[in-house]
């Protein structure tokens, strides 16, 4: 383990390539190794190198990383940058200027429609509002019902149930899938799941979902909860 993990020779050449900035020397470099080889930088370079770079600096090399090798570096330097600042996860926001490197490198993703669902996926259990969620979905470029649908499912938090709830109007006429969704709420448990279900049965009238539910609304609470997010979010995690 210890040697997948950290080998000083290679440990010596990533730090001159990294602390000089070369980010296309370090691709050449990275693509003469050994699988092996290639595995331990990998693991040196989100562990250790990265997370100490500033964030200018990091989100660059990120770049010049996913570029090079999409499926080995992605996740590994979004792993790194959820490590090293959890408290400030998205380093840009709506409002970001299209110069930002973190900005350019979340665009870059676009079109490419694995990596963008790669992307979301390990972000989103770790964005704890509707708005950051929201402001990566629009750098990314998702925009389809069914993909954040399905994505809200696969990480339900607070947040990405409350935008859960406010996608489904999208599709409320499928009365068959807002059936399915709220089994799926009921057999994934917790309160979370549970109240979910119960909110989705009284919004939109399906009386053929079964369950003992402890989260009781009225219709005209369900106006309130869907307009205001902390409301919503003290209602479904009670």
């Amino acid at each position: 383990m210890t040697d997948r993990h950290y080998n000083p020779a290679l440990a010596a050449r990533l730090r001159t390539l990294v602390d000089g900035r070369q980010g296309a020397s370090l691709t050449r470099w990275l693509s003469t190794l050994s699988h092996s080889q290639f595995r331990t930088a990998g693991y040196m370079l989100g562990e250790d190198l990265m997370p100490r770079l500033p964030v200018n600096d990091f989100w660059l090399l990120a770049t010049e990383l996913v570029r090079y090798h999409p499926k080995a570096f992605l996740v590994t330097v979004l792993r790194s940058w959820v490590s090293r600042r959890p408290a400030v996860l998205l380093p840009f926001t709506l409002s970001s200027q299209p110069t930002d490197a973190s900005l350019l490198f979340f665009q870059s993703l676009r079109g490419r429609a694995e990596d963008v669902r790669k992307a979301f996926l390990f972000l989103l259990p770790h964005l704890s509002t509707p708005s950051d969620i929201e402001a990566l979905q629009q750098v990314l470029g998702v925009i389809g019902p069914t993909f954040r649908i399905h994505s809200y499912l696969q990480a339900l938090t607070p947040a990405s149930a409350y935008l859960l709830v406010r996608t489904l109007h999208e599709v409320e006429d499928d009365r068959a899938l807002l059936i399915r969704i709220s089994y799926h709420l009921i057999r994934q448990g917790g309160n979370l799941g549970f109240n979910l279900a119960s909110l989705l049965r009284t919004l939109h009238g399906l009386d053929e979902v079964k369950g003992s539910f402890s989260l009781r609304l009225q219709p005209y609470q369900l106006s309130h909860l869907l307009s205001d997010y902390e409301a919503f979010r003290k209602a479904v995690t009670l």
